[in-house]
């Protein structure tokens, strides 16, 4: 049963495509979750002392409420560490025990945050500690998506969490996450409290001018930093791991950070505006800008991973041809070449193409049978897998049987036309399978 076993893991590796889109998919919903929940905790806590209606803004932006960080963070990162568990299966580094470990400390931050918007006052070293807890997941979590873009080292990774100084890479993806925090938090502000009906400011509290200014300034902090991240990440990637597809998705960033800069200088332009004229395009363009880097960086991955990819499809293919091989050889030991399951066979598969006596689709079987009496081992070899022979006749499809089928059939066939079927069975290959 060992080979069934090991058959029945990796069926879930056929659609590895999918789980690759599934990849993509939950780190578009984790990550600009966690930038808004960095970006937006921080201001937070900045502004405790002297701000606190400010600082309660901030921190009800992202963290809210446990549904929804368990919603965006913490389910996002389970399912991140089983996608990961298909789609790097049988490598020397396991990012799934990575990332489960960094669930605990990811849902421990959250924890504290929870206590810190109670709003007592011992409730900010809670605060801070969990904003700690936080961007140490933020800084561990992009370190472990680097680290898939450098197959080479990973037999070399021997801690219980990988140490992120393995290479210059994740430290720029680190700054560009920050980058990315600045905007979608800044995007955030614009859009939830100055356009979002449910959470909507009215334009008489304190703080309304102030926050809607740190919008604008967030995002153009975020805008003009990133191209330099953007570019410093081209030139100390791994030659192997660029391609048209990468230098494509970053000029696609660029173009989005221009249209970002230019929305966030429009709105500053018109400051005495009370409502932001563009909080909308800003924050799609914030999601979309997270996409393309994602996008990037799966590219990137993809492309370093090409031959992990194919011994991965390899292993798959080979457990399963065990798997067959197996469930052949155990069906084969349970039943016996039969004259009637090759009859009942035959009624069921091969008379829509051919008959005894006369042409269908196929030759007549009294015109062709007689020359297989004496060789039906090759009778047998050709249902298997049939081929072109006689150019008047279309190539026979492959009817898919196994071996007891097909030499059940066989001597039936046999019978049918009076000549003497084989009685010695030949031993059947232990790799034998299905066609």
């Amino acid at each position: 049963m060992d080979a069934i076993n090991e058959f029945l893991l990796p069926t879930s590796f056929k659609y590895l495509h999918l789980v690759s889109y599934l990849v993509y998919f939950m780190l578009l919903v984790h990550l600009p979750y966690m930038g808004m929940v960095l970006g937006s905790s921080v201001l937070s806590l900045a502004y405790s002392k002297g701000k606190p209606g400010l600082s309660k803004h901030f921190m009800r932006l992202a963290p809210g409420r446990p549904r929804i960080w368990l919603t965006f963070g913490l389910l996002p990162l389970a399912a991140l560490a089983f996608l990961y568990k298909m789609l790097l299966h049988n490598t020397p580094v396991h990012i799934h025990f990575y990332l489960l470990r960094l669930l605990g400390i990811l849902a421990l931050g959250f924890i504290l945050l929870t206590f810190y918007t109670i709003g007592r006052k011992w409730c900010t070293l809670a605060g801070s500690a969990g904003v700690l807890l936080v961007l140490f997941y933020c800084f561990h979590f992009v370190n472990l998506m680097a680290l898939v873009i450098f197959p080479e080292k990973w037999p070399f990774i021997k801690e219980s969490i990988p140490f992120p100084l393995f290479s210059i890479t994740p430290i720029i993806h680190f700054c560009g996450f920050l980058c990315l925090s600045l905007i979608i938090t800044g995007a955030a502000v614009l859009f939830f409290y100055y356009k979002w009906p449910e959470k909507r400011l009215p334009a008489d509290i304190p703080h309304y001018s102030f926050l809607k200014y740190h919008g604008y300034g967030l995002l153009l902090a975020g805008s003009l930093s990133m191209p330099v991240v953007i570019f410093w990440d081209l030139y100390t990637l791994p030659g192997y791991s660029l391609s048209i597809g990468v230098f494509v998705i970053s000029a696609l960033i660029i173009i989005t950070l221009f249209l970002l800069l230019a929305a966030a200088a429009s709105m500053i332009k018109n400051y005495s505006i009370p409502i932001p004229r563009f909080g909308v395009i800003s924050f799609l363009l914030a999601l979309l800008l997270f996409g393309l880097v994602i996008g990037k960086d799966r590219t990137l991955q993809a492309n370093a991973n090409q031959e992990t990819l194919a011994v991965l499809v390899s292993d798959v293919q080979k457990a399963r041809n065990e798997a067959v091989a197996q469930r052949e050889e155990l069906y084969s030991r349970a039943m016996k070449i039969d004259e009637k399951l090759g009859e009942k066979i035959y009624n069921d598969v091969c008379t829509a193409c051919h008959s005894f006596y006369q042409k269908i689709l196929g030759p007549p079987f009294n015109d062709v049978l007689p020359k297989y009496i004496d060789k039906q081992d090759d009778l047998i070899a050709f249902i298997k897998n049939p081929t072109k022979i006689n150019p008047q006749y279309t190539t026979m499809p492959n009817p898919g049987l196994t071996t007891i089928q097909t030499k059940s059939v066989v001597k039936f066939l046999m019978i049918k036309i009076g000549a003497k079927p084989q009685e010695k069975e030949p031993p059947q290959e232990k790799g034998e399978q299905r066609e």
